[in-house]
């Protein structure tokens, strides 16, 4: 599925397009996006915006928010899973945020994995997502081909092997990259995810077909 990396008008205006599934969030992006929001600032704003799912970030160093989290989607009309938590996937501390968060009913994405062992502690857990950051992969000396490809070997012997979700994406090559090795999602920014649903006619065969159309 595609989903937009952003929470700018922009980005909501884009998400009305049924051919992306969702918004993605972290706290650099409403820092970016909306300045001075808050985790509960971005779920109140996109549990309004249409899609199939959105993803906010959650913090690992305090639990305050998941009290907050649990009361809005308890006044809420709409199923928990429209939102997806984000945890910056440090397994040791991240893991303890699990089951709290499975009881809510949110669905759970590791994120920021590198790691081999990350996404096995993430698969462990039963997490329904494990987020990769692809340039940034290769901005720390990882070759991202070669370990998102282990860690979608890996996920091929469990039955309960998460999603993997690709972030990071700088350019269209790298996304359509992406999805050859077997990734399940991306998370484009903006202008690379306006220019990836533009329709492509060599032949023109929109026109053609277009102009031959008869009722």
């Amino acid at each position: 599925m595609l989903y937009i990396d952003g929470i700018c008008e922009k980005s909501v205006e884009l998400v009305n397009q049924p051919v992306f599934a969702g918004i993605t969030t972290n706290p650099t992006i409403l820092k970016r996006d909306r300045p001075g929001w808050g985790l509960m600032d971005a779920m109140k704003f996109l549990s309004k915006v249409p899609g199939e799912r959105h993803f906010v970030q959650g913090s690992i160093s305090s639990t305050n928010w998941i009290q907050k989290v649990k009361e809005f989607i308890k006044k809420s009309d709409f199923d928990p899973e429209f939102f997806t938590v984000k945890l910056p996937w440090d397994p040791e501390k991240a893991s303890s945020f699990v089951p709290e968060l499975d009881e809510i009913g949110v669905g759970v994405c590791a994120t920021a994995v590198y790691t081999v062992e990350q996404y096995y502690a993430a698969l462990s857990m039963e997490v329904e997502y494990v987020a990769v950051y692809f340039d940034r992969m290769k901005k720390a000396g990882i070759d991202p081909e070669e370990r998102i490809t282990e860690m979608l070997e890996i996920g091929d012997w469990h039955s309960n092997a998460p999603r993997i979700i690709a972030a990071s994406i700088k350019d269209i090559d790298s996304a359509n990259k992406l999805l050859s090795l077997g990734v399940h999602d991306l998370t484009l920014p903006i202008e690379i995810a306006k220019e990836y649903i533009k329709g492509s006619f060599p032949a023109d065969d929109l026109d053609r077909f277009e102009g031959d159309f008869k009722l």
